[in-house]
């Protein structure tokens, strides 16, 4: 007999192609493509409630971050790279940018 899936968002997840041993890696480096994913996954929140990472003493990628132990790993900055240049280049590889915010129009401000 067929039983239905019970936690239906994880086939909406965007690492659900990738294979385990990327997705539960310890290190940055293999953990990338799954940390890719996760920034633009649609289910974020729920597989981190589901994981629920820090409180089962997770090993792997869950809702952005790497995590040992169920601690998140910090990441590491190449050096001379800022945290700025870091996003940057998270935001590069997921495809997304940040646009740049329009300037506030201040009250009693006139144009010249």
């Amino acid at each position: 007999m067929h039983q239905p899936d019970t936690n239906p968002w994880q086939a909406a997840a965007a690492c659900a192609g990738l294979s385990p041993s990327v997705v539960f890696s310890r290190r940055g480096k293999e953990a990338a493509p799954a940390l890719r994913a996760c920034a633009v996954c649609p289910v974020s929140r729920e597989c981190e409630a589901a994981v629920a990472p820090a409180e089962s003493w997770f090993d792997g990628v869950c809702a952005g971050r790497l995590w040992r132990n169920g601690r998140p790993v910090k990441p590491r900055g190449r050096k001379g790279r800022t945290a700025a240049d870091e996003l940057a280049a998270a935001l590069d590889a997921a495809g997304a940018t940040l646009e740049p915010a329009a300037a506030p129009v201040l009250a009693g401000s006139t144009s010249g």
